[in-house]
């Protein structure tokens, strides 16, 4: 199978704070530990996408994804999302940051937005702050 990543750099965005809810929800994080091997931080890292990066956002479905599945909560439908296992390559200075990439079926980004999970606080991690550019590599998943 041929896992060429795909090459994304953007800058760094604050995001709406809607994911910080989602992610602590039970009917995602039981698959967040199955699926992607840990609970992540209760928010994502949001990057704004250059524009060969915009374009280049539309063929990740090449890619083999991990699939979180929409799930019922009472009378309320939490919608799907597809994710990627990714390396934040840049501003490491040599070393990598193993990530996924989080694409949910139900979002209010655009498309130039990419949000980026992990177990850690990202953004304190790495000492980022907005308009920092970040370097990322997308893979397919692996099984």
């Amino acid at each position: 199978m041929d896992n060429t990543p795909f090459f994304f750099i953007g800058t760094i965005t604050t995001g709406m704070g809607d994911a910080k809810k989602f992610l602590s929800l039970t009917g995602y994080l039981d698959q967040f530990q199955s699926i992607l091997g840990y609970e992540p931080f209760p928010g994502t890292l949001n990057m704004t996408l250059n524009t060969s990066s915009i374009q280049l956002k539309s063929n990740l479905s090449e890619l083999t994804p991990l699939l979180i599945n929409e799930w019922i909560d009472g009378d309320r439908t939490y919608g799907s999302a597809t994710c990627y296992p990714a390396i934040i390559t840049e501003p490491m200075g040599g070393k990598a940051l193993p990530v996924h990439v989080i694409l949910p079926e139900k979002t209010r980004h655009g498309e130039e937005q990419l949000e980026l999970l992990s177990p850690v606080n990202l953004r304190k991690k790495l000492a980022l702050n907005d308009t920092d550019e970040l370097h990322i590599s997308v893979y397919s998943a692996t099984y």
